[in-house]
């Protein structure tokens, strides 16, 4: 069947085509690719000298699932990272620290059919500080990915983490010597004098003594 349309409208027919897709392309809801990375909690106060972040990505309902996630975390060199807890997905192809560098490399990933979208949980990180005071950050790199269904790109946003330090240092306990008791007059080392040599001789002599009395007066040879 052939449809016989005016020259002058033949003409114009391919224009009307590319304004009627352009017109429907408008109409029709789009999905947005946008997802973010971030760092919880984004600030805080830090009193102690060990203290623990989580680290997510999130999607919305209508944007495409994540079927991967590869961050890179730097942090100061006053911070060592004590242990990296795994999070929500399937299974972790790494999952280090470079101390020399001050960089966390996390690549998680979904496995098919199980792809993820909201809020989903990457790791959890354990560190421990150095420093009693000042401003410390957790930045996730520009070089960081979150890959959906497809392979496209997601990550849009990323949110730091900011702390301020405030420790107190740590004052270790006084131990208090045993007390000592200084021996009275009398004793030796503590324990009562029971005598000495002295009074044994002492002793032999006023018995001598009274034995050459009793002698004197029992003696019948005494003059009168």
């Amino acid at each position: 069947m052939n449809i016989n349309l005016p020259k002058k409208l033949k003409n114009y027919f391919p224009y009307l085509i590319v304004s009627l897709v352009a017109f429907l392309t408008l109409m029709l809801p789009s999905v947005a690719l946008a997802a973010s990375a971030y760092i919880t909690p984004a600030t805080g106060l830090i009193t102690k000298k060990n203290f623990k972040v989580s680290v997510y990505v999130e999607s919305t309902t209508s944007e495409p699932e994540i079927a991967s996630a590869n961050l890179k975390i730097t942090y100061p060199s006053t911070l060592n990272v004590v242990s990296i807890s795994e999070g929500d997905f399937d299974s972790y192809l790494e999952k280090k620290n470079d101390a020399a560098l001050h960089q966390i490399s996390i690549n998680a990933i979904n496995n098919a059919g199980s792809y993820k979208s909201g809020k989903v949980k990457v790791a959890s990180i354990n560190f421990d500080t150095s420093a009693t005071s000042g401003d410390v950050q957790l930045t996730i790199d520009s070089s960081s990915s979150i890959a959906g269904a497809n392979g496209e790109q997601l990550l849009t946003e990323t949110i730091n983490g900011v702390y301020t330090l405030q420790i107190q240092e740590e004052t270790p306990p006084t131990t208090t010597p045993p007390a000592t008791t200084t021996p009275s007059a009398g004793q030796k080392g503590g324990v009562p004098e029971t005598g000495d040599n002295n009074l044994i001789m002492y002793s032999i002599l006023s018995a001598a003594l009274v034995g050459l009395g009793l002698v004197i007066f029992t003696n019948p040879f005494q003059k009168s």
